[in-house]
């Protein structure tokens, strides 16, 4: 992520000791912070307004999910259409864009299939949140260091060492609506160096009975899906490192049945599930070359399967999605620092995408095979880039960089990025930076829009001022401003979609964080954002204001915290163009502040005043009815109890 891969002034390997987790704010805001390549720099250095959850405000706030974490941080937000949670922020957030435009990666690796470029961020993530050391939020363009997909940001999951644990831990949690989770989580650092990281977990829930007022009519039950929201997954997570070298491995398989209408021709109240398998493997080696020259390399793979079946209005009433997607790639960087006040960052990446299949069969009343529709697609990528931060002065310094892809399939991109930081003291940074990215069109894609399937680009500008108020307050304030172009848009005269579009987002954001030292954090952040789409009017789901608080401290007895953290979400459109109002959230949690024979729970409580609202949903082939919105959870519960033995 440009955070780590940005350039650095003093490129080092974090010690197994270390745990930012724990460290205060006035050092983790000021120190160097590890990022997913190890090689590390200071937050303030990077170009843009970088963003920080760890594992202790995820223990604080009771997150269960990484959709949890985006939520918690400044200008973003997600949907749910009871499928899938969608990223939003910055004036994108179309419901149902798969393609949510800001990269996560788990360790540097970027977790997007190949097929949909869908970021899990959901159940059907990759990582249970225990093994979470901290979340990193980078807006703006990543394309410099990540190429394709790294259009608006990049989210950066770090994961745990195994002498975190320095033993086992089993835990049980329990929540509402029947749903239960248990993992079992060895990790150890050996006096060699060498550390170990192993973790299995499992996830089921009975879900709910649901009511959706589009549907109340006699001939689909009066609007109720009766057991249609049942979810159930389980995960393996392992991870070695020992002298420079890290490898690990991930799997996921979620299977979570769906009691909405999602498609125009599925029937409501009838049997719709859908199954995500996901897996990877990544190993990278990092080393001092000698001659001011450091190396990290990285070969990653990974595995992608989708199957829903469902009942359907039509002549031939079952079908059948079954996708599949295999892909691996190398990636080698260099840094020198050869030169006086400078810092260069080089490398090369190669990405074959070998599988990209998608299936959709149909079956007769009696489950004879009546269609099967069949498309194959692959794209191998070269990627050459170049960076170099140059300090100019003891308060200035410009940071330029390009990358370039070439795809199998398409025409060479260019990336460029050139970022001043200005430093007038030791306590505030101002940082000016324009870059400009683009989103290769996917498998599906290619599959919807054929021939005329097309990078999409955005340019990006983006001013940032930071100031440390004293060693325990900081602000952070941003304005920024995308614009995207070569969007697909259907044309009346051509009767078919073409890449012609083009849109405008503009805002801004402040937010304030704090930490004292009787234990009490507090961060606070508002957001404004106003954005057109590709027809000149107000951008579909995209709300003007955002406002986020979060405070913890441990009660009287400093044996239990209390984590109270308020959400503001503005009104926003639907895709029929009606407004909803803007809602606003409350969610409590306590937690021990420290195990007693190596017992820890925590309890949470979601939508504290259990309020009733609706997000924008992806569904509006039923103009009228409603659907184009879906009502969300009321209050929830969720208790978590864990042991260490």
């Amino acid at each position: 992520m440009s955070l780590a891969l940005a350039l650095f002034h003093h490129p080092v390997r974090a010690t197994g000791a270390e745990d930012l987790a724990v460290l205060p704010f006035e050092q983790l805001v000021k120190r160097e912070v590890v990022t997913g390549s190890t090689l590390v720099r200071q937050i303030s250095d990077s170009p843009s307004a970088v963003a920080i959850v760890t594992a202790e405000d995820i223990r604080a706030y009771g997150y269960r999910t990484i959709a949890d974490v985006i939520n918690s941080m400044r200008g973003l937000y997600t949907t749910s259409d009871r499928r899938y949670q969608y990223m939003g922020g910055r004036g994108f957030g179309a419901p149902g864009d798969y393609t949510g435009r800001i990269m996560v990666l788990i360790d540097g690796y970027v977790t997007q299939d190949s097929l949909f470029n869908q970021a899990y961020i959901d159940e059907s993530g990759l990582l249970d949140l225990a093994l979470v050391e901290r979340v990193e939020y980078v807006p703006g363009t990543g394309s410099v260091t990540y190429g394709n997909n790294a259009m608006l940001g990049i989210i950066n999951i770090v994961t745990r060492k195994g002498g975190d644990f320095n033993g086992l831990q089993l835990s049980g949690e329990a929540g509402s609506h029947d749903t239960y989770r248990q993992r079992a989580t060895f990790g150890k650092r050996f006096e060699n160096g060498a550390d170990l990281l192993l973790s299995a977990s499992a996830m089921d829930s009975q879900g709910q009975n649901l009511y959706f007022p589009a549907y109340d009519t006699p001939g689909n039950n009066h609007g109720w899906a009766n057991g249609l929201d049942d979810e159930r997954n389980k995960r393996f997570f392992g991870k070695f490192s020992l002298d420079g070298l890290s490898i690990e491995a991930g799997y996921v398989d979620r299977r979570k049945s769906v009691p909405t209408q999602p498609t125009q021709f599925s029937v409501f109240n009838t049997p719709f599930t859908i199954d995500d398998e996901n897996s990877y493997l990544n190993a990278s080696y990092e080393t001092d070359l000698g001659l001011q020259l450091y190396s990290a390399s990285r070969f990653y793979y990974g595995y992608y399967a989708y199957e829903n079946q469902r009942v359907i209005n039509d002549p031939d009433p079952y079908a059948q999605r079954r996708h599949q997607a295999q892909w691996w790639g190398v990636d080698q960087k260099f840094v020198g620092k050869w030169f006086a006040n400078h810092s260069i960052l080089f490398g090369m990446e190669y990405r074959n995408d070998f599988r990209q299949n998608l299936r959709r069969t149909y079956y007769s009343s009696g489950w004879n095979v009546t269609s099967d529709l069949q498309e194959s697609y692959s794209r191998n990528m070269t990627s050459v880039y170049m960076a170099d931060e140059y300090r100019f002065h003891e308060r200035w310094r410009l940071n330029v960089g390009a990358r370039y892809d070439k795809a199998s399939d398409l025409e060479g991109n260019w990336s460029p990025r050139i970022a001043l930081i200005y430093q007038p003291d030791f306590r505030t940074t101002l940082k000016a930076s324009y870059s400009e990215a683009f989103r290769m069109p996917n498998a599906d894609d290619r599959s919807t829009y054929g021939a005329g399937a097309t990078p999409e680009y955005v340019a990006a500008k983006e001013l940032v001022v930071q100031h440390d108020l004293d060693r325990n307050m900081r602000i952070t304030g941003s304005l920024y401003e995308y614009r995207r172009s070569r969007q697909q848009v259907y044309v009346d005269g051509l009767g078919d979609y073409a890449a012609v579009g083009s849109s405008l987002s503009k805002g801004g954001e402040l937010e304030f964080e704090a930490r004292w030292d009787n234990g009490i954090r507090a961060r606070t952040s508002g957001a404004w954002q106003h954005s057109h789409d590709t027809t000149g009017r107000d951008a579909v789901n995209s709300p003007n204001l955002l406002g986020k608080f979060q405070l913890t401290s441990p009660l009287p007895g400093e044996s239990i915290r209390a984590g109270l953290e308020a959400q503001y979400l503005g009104s926003r459109l639907t895709t029929e163009r009606r407004r909803l109002g803007g809602v606003a959230l409350a969610n409590l949690t306590f937690s021990s502040e420290r195990k007693w024979h190596g017992l820890s729970a925590s309890f949470s409580i979601r939508n504290l005043f259990d309020r009733n609202y609706e997000v924008v949903s992806p569904f509006n082939w039923a103009p009228g009815t409603g659907i184009d919105a879906l009502r969300m959870d009321g209050r929830t519960y969720w208790f978590q109890l864990n042991v260490d033995l």
